[in-house]
């Protein structure tokens, strides 16, 4: 135990890599059902995408926070935490930063919606927009959160 200890803390960042795309793959290939079943079928994946999802989000949070409990212990986990809730700019930009992604998406999709009556957007389309509004605020804030915790968490700061 004690050299896996000791190549972590010498190899911190290849280490995080290393555990995030084994949870996230690892978790993926069991909800899917192995790698013989990767492909599946459009009924698998709606029946299954929540659990998707949960995967691919495990791996750089997870190994976020047990990178960062190994390597710097519990002042660094406290730091990891203490960061993710200090605001660094102005409501303007996160406003930017939240509305940028779903504005741009609309546009093109109205835009192929003009040569092909698929693309409109759902939005546009539902009769019960509140809730696709607050689906889609929620699934996003819930995953920037987790994605963050993992990438910008331990990696910019290990690096």
């Amino acid at each position: 135990m004690k050299t896996i200890r000791a190549f972590i803390k010498t190899h911190p960042l290849l280490s995080f890599y290393a555990l995030a795309f084994a949870i996230t793959w690892g978790g993926l290939i069991m909800v899917v059902g192995g790698p013989s079943k990767i492909l599946g079928s459009p009924d698998l994946l709606g029946a299954r995408f929540a659990l998707v999802m949960l995967a691919w989000l495990a791996g750089p949070s997870v190994a976020s926070i047990l990178m960062t409990g190994i390597v710097y212990g519990r002042k660094g986990l406290r730091d990891l935490f203490a960061r993710m809730t200090k605001w660094r700019v102005g409501a303007r930009w996160y406003a930017v930063a939240l509305l940028t992604a779903p504005l741009l998406v609309t546009a093109i999709l109205l835009a192929l919606s003009l040569s092909f009556p698929e693309y409109l957007p759902t939005i546009l389309t539902t009769s019960d927009k509140g809730a696709l509004l607050l689906q889609g605020i929620v699934g996003t804030m819930v995953g920037g959160i987790f994605e963050e915790l993992g990438w910008t968490g331990f990696a910019t700061h290990a690096a």
